[in-house]
């Protein structure tokens, strides 16, 4: 499911969700990505970040992966790796991955 800023789904062990923000220029910052942890391992994260690139596609945004997870899902899909800009953030410092 999709609203304003983020992507998320429901599991019986409580929500999974990715947060984002449009900034200047057309980018979009993904800054964190959540499972719980009884949910972690089934491709939930891959699922939500698939969805955020197809709607930053769709939209026209290159995505700033501001949240370690998002290099490590373009690592494994690397036809998303021309959507990406570089990010200044160092490595986990915007991300509350748990």
């Amino acid at each position: 499911m999709h609203t304003a800023g983020r992507f998320y789904t429901r599991t019986v062990y409580g929500e999974a969700e990715l947060l984002y923000k449009v900034l200047d220029g057309n980018i979009m910052s993904i800054y964190h990505t959540f499972v719980p942890e009884l949910a972690r391992g089934k491709g939930l994260a891959a699922k939500l970040a698939s969805e955020a690139f197809k709607f930053a596609r769709e939209k026209g945004y290159k995505v700033r992966p501001d949240c370690p997870y998002i290099p490590y899902f373009v690592e494994k899909h690397p036809e998303l790796k021309s959507q990406t800009v570089t990010s200044n953030t160092p490595s986990g410092e915007s991300c509350n991955i748990r």
